[in-house]
């Protein structure tokens, strides 16, 4: 989800003003509140807190997942503090808590804070809890998976190297979703399971799918992920180091372009101001696009919300490059550094992530694939519910050429991709090319990058 412009001048706002932050996470309410700063027992009991954010379908997900957990860890109790609405509004609430020393032990943290947050000396370093762990088993968890919340404080870098500062809750790719009772209805052939469209075909399918106008429109397509059209175009947004921005490139401007086009030229996608009236979401649900983007995460609203039929399809190839790269999406469980029941909480942070049966449970729920691959590659697929065609998940999941994380899991601060996401739209709306629009922006965003706004 887009974070508002200046997200992040806003959490350093409220960290400076920690002496007077006044927002912090209610539990069962009062001094019986837990936090990783006071370290209470209840009784012989350890109690450690647990935060996230996310959908009623996910809390209820997360309760039976920490039942569990503490039906097999007897003497540990966990306060869970789930918060509705959204990533930001999240991230809001968790900050005024780093300000007011009331921070949980266990916590989400989206994948464009981890850089900052680790840098910052928050987050404990779970290597030496990972070395003696009983549950973990090299292999058995999606390696991409373990392998992003490493990070070196010298180099500043993550990845592969360094100190492993959170755990998986997830690892979400990205897939093209279609409406297989609209492509039906329009006599259109339906995508094949393994062999994805070409950029032109998918322009031609969505001109297939696209009739009425006004209110009763149906697009061939929602807007199309800009990342992926980038990426399949040879083109990205940093340099191989991460420091610089290279967004002024005629492979990125004609990517660019492209998504831009779908709307301002063939009219198959939503316009700026269609787009903001109603969002793609809606209009998907409600059978007036063809085909859109999904995660693993979407699954249960569309079993509960769709009357249609509807599969994934393999992301479109640019037929030039021979490339279709989509994105993977994440979260991190992450303990706090001050937590004083630290063992605890790690214990629970690696049960959500890699304990057999609360993968079970994340997984029968639509909720995410799992993070065992055993799993993923059996239960999952074997799953009778939408989509029939899980495989194209698994695909971008094992093949790093076909799905990538975002350029801002990769930067200490993300305003300068907030600010470029804000600014596109200048394009989308037509009022500038796509050229000339990065050409102008490109150094701003590189100030943004230093951070110099």
């Amino acid at each position: 989800m887009k974070k508002k412009k200046g997200f992040k001048r806003m959490m350093a706002g409220i960290l400076a003003m920690a002496a007077t932050a006044a927002v912090v996470f209610t539990g069962c309410g009062g001094d019986s509140d837990v936090n990783s700063e006071g370290g209470k027992k209840d009784g012989n009991d350890v109690v450690i807190t647990f935060a996230g954010w996310g959908s009623l379908a996910e809390k209820q997900n997360f309760t039976k997942m920490i039942d569990k957990f503490e039906e097999t860890h007897p003497g540990v109790k966990v306060n869970y503090q789930h918060y509705p609405g959204t990533e930001s509004d999240y991230m809001v609430k968790l900050v005024s808590n780093v300000a007011a020393n009331k921070m949980p032990d266990v916590f989400y943290l989206p994948t464009n804070e981890f850089v900052e947050w680790a840098s910052a000396g928050r987050l404990l370093d779970m290597t030496d809890y990972l070395a003696k762990s009983k549950l973990y088993k090299e292999g058995e968890i999606w390696e991409k998976a373990m392998d992003m919340y490493y990070y070196n404080s010298k180099t500043g870098t993550v990845g592969e190297d360094g100190g492993l500062y959170g755990l998986p809750k997830d690892l979400g790719p990205w897939a093209m979703v279609y409406n297989k009772t609209l492509f039906e209805q329009k006599g259109v052939p339906l995508p094949d399971p393994v062999e994805p469209m070409t950029l032109d075909e998918f322009v031609d399918v969505a001109k297939k799918l696209t009739s009425g106008s006004g209110v009763e429109k149906v697009y061939g397509t929602a807007n199309y992920t800009l990342e992926s059209a980038v990426w399949s175009n040879n083109a990205d947004f940093l340099s191989e180091d991460k420091k610089t921005i290279t967004v002024d490139t005629p492979e990125f401007a004609e990517a660019l372009q492209w998504v831009a086009d779908l709307a301002l030229v063939h009219g198959v996608a939503p316009t700026t101001s269609e787009a903001a009236a109603s969002g793609w979401f809606e209009r998907w649900c409600n059978g007036k696009v063809g085909m859109a983007w999904m995660g693993p995460w979407d699954q249960p609203t569309f079993w509960e919300s769709v009357t249609f039929e509807w599969d994934i399809m393999p992301t479109p190839v640019n037929e030039k490059t021979g490339k279709a790269v989509s994105w993977l999406g994440s979260a991190a469980l992450c303990v706090s550094a001050k937590s004083k029941e630290a063992q605890a909480a790690y214990e629970l942070a690696e049960f959500l992530c890699m304990d057999k049966e609360a993968q079970a449970i994340n997984c029968e729920s639509g909720q995410a694939v799992p993070n065992i691959i055993e799993m993923a590659e059996n239960d999952y697929l074997a799953m009778d519910k939408m989509p029939a065609n899980k495989q194209v998940f698994l695909d971008i999941l094992k093949n790093p050429e076909k799905g990538q994380f975002k350029p801002t899991y990769y930067t200490k601060n993300s305003s300068w991709y907030d600010y470029f996401i804000t600014e596109a739209n200048k394009v989308y709306s037509g009022e500038m090319s796509a050229a000339d629009f990065l050409k102008k922006i490109q150094p701003e965003l590189q100030d943004r990058l230093n951070g110099n706004e």
